[in-house]
């Protein structure tokens, strides 16, 4: 029996230092039935020409090549979706890369997870000049329990969130059932999480499936104000799904109205710093609770 089509979705947007970097980790999987689906945001380096190059000599792959406008990183991946025909999607960063196995240990968990229409697993950490920094991204970065995130992976995550970019494949039901990314918000990955795991549909296992690459050009690592930015995205993403959770989980989202009131206040360093407090407080009065 063929295996059925798994549509790996690339999101470009200036990241000619490493696309093909990325595009040689996907050709190098092990999985037999793939489509590559690349569209690239409205670049302003060569990345377009870097991926024109490399399909001309990869032409056997089952691929489209989409470019448009800079419209932003939700409407970029729901076009993306749009444009893939696979009963399985997994995304990949134009700036991070897919292990050679990554394909295969996750669909293999989902085909033996029923109940669960997505997962992820953890993420090797490398630098800007593709140097290893950190076997785990999850652990490092944001401090996540992979007990926790086995026993009770809801609580885990909107209690401490930790999950990165390149590691999570969904059958494609899961955008048919709950739809697709939020184009009202900057940033996709929170809210559209939330919708999966209200329904506890999402899976874990404690294994690299890929590589996040560190740099500056992350949304995260950029200036204070883009940082607030992202802060009040998430804080937007967590109010509009407050109700659905249980009660822990409901007040710590709901006590993002503190952020957006915060963000309100300015883009200056004083916001950014005072803000920062309150999260690091926030985080030690609800940590307990992941733990039951």
């Amino acid at each position: 029996m063929m295996n059925p089509l798994v549509s790996i979705l690339v999101p470009v947007f200036n990241h000619s230092k490493y696309i093909e970097e990325c595009l040689n980790s996907i050709v190098n999987t092990d999985y037999p039935n793939l489509e590559l689906v690349l569209c690239d945001d409205g670049s302003t380096d060569n990345s377009v020409e870097i991926i024109n190059s490399w399909l001309n000599k990869h032409r056997q792959l089952r691929h489209v090549f989409l470019t448009q406008k800079n419209m932003g990183v939700c409407k970029t991946l729901n076009r993306l979706i749009t444009a893939s025909s696979g009963e399985y999607i997994v995304i990949c960063a134009s700036d991070d890369s897919l292990s050679s196995d990554s394909i295969t240990v996750r669909y293999d968990y989902l085909i033996n997870n029923p109940s669960k229409h997505a997962v992820i697993g953890d993420a090797s950490v490398f630098d800007e000049n593709s140097k290893f920094v950190n076997i785990s991204a999850m652990k490092s970065l944001f401090y996540a329990n992979y007990n926790n995130l086995n026993s009770n992976i809801v609580r885990e995550l909107v209690l401490r969130w930790s999950v990165v970019g390149p590691t999570i494949m969904l059958k494609r039901k899961v955008y048919d059932d709950l739809g697709l990314y939020d184009e009202g918000l900057l940033i996709e990955d929170r809210e559209f999480y939330l919708r999966i795991l209200k329904q506890n549909k999402l899976g874990f296992i404690p294994v690299g499936v890929a590589n996040y690459r560190i740099h500056n050009g992350n949304a995260s690592r950029k200036s204070i104000s883009s940082r607030l930015k992202v802060s009040e995205q998430v804080a937007i993403s967590n109010l509009k799904h407050c109700s659905d959770f249980d009660p822990v989980c409901n007040f710590f989202l709901m006590s993002h109205k503190v952020d957006l009131l915060w963000v309100k206040m300015g883009t200056g360093r004083l916001t950014f710093y005072s803000l920062f407090i309150f999260r690091a407080i926030r985080r030690f009065v609800f940590s307990p609770f992941r733990f039951f």
